[in-house]
């Protein structure tokens, strides 16, 4: 008998698939995930998890309120987690779970999903428009390990 998998999971397992896709031309914010979402060419982590989610799990990020195909920002996806009591806060964090990250001490600005917990405040993440430093500026699918320096907290959908 299959155990059945969370839409967290499932989003998951569609975010591995994608590991070491390259925005084109490097810098652009182009990628598949901004042409399926309707809005190319601009900061796309969001978007990824959107993709993620819509396309392997069947879910809508933001319920549809404001794009038909999840959410283009990562205030918008923490103000729909807390308002639909998707919202975990500071964890703990568990696979599949959101994790929103603040780099410069205003709102939230980067997202991505976490693949495994390696220990107290350590986690895996597979996230998009990722690079090497901190920063979500880095235009590739990547997996990263992450502390919890940055965190804002975690959701569940």
């Amino acid at each position: 008998m299959d155990v059945p998998r969370s839409p967290g999971e499932l989003a998951l397992a569609e975010a591995r698939r994608h590991l070491g896709y390259r925005e084109e031309p490097p810098g652009s914010n182009r990628t598949h995930f901004g042409s399926w979402f309707g809005l190319d060419g601009v900061p796309w982590c969001a978007i990824f998890v959107s993709y993620c989610f819509e396309v392997g799990a069947g879910v809508v990020l933001g319920g549809g309120r404001s794009f038909v195909r999840g959410v283009a920002s990562v205030p918008q996806l923490r103000t729909w987690l807390r308002d639909t009591g998707r919202w975990v806060g500071p964890g703990p964090a568990q696979p599949g779970d959101l994790v929103l990250f603040d780099w410069d001490g205003g709102v939230p600005d980067h997202v991505g999903l976490v693949e495994h917990v390696t220990g107290p405040s350590r986690f895996v993440t597979i996230e998009g428009n990722t690079g090497i430093g901190h920063d979500a500026d880095g235009g590739e699918v990547m997996r990263r390990t992450r502390s919890g320096r940055g965190v804002v907290g975690f959701g569940r959908v």
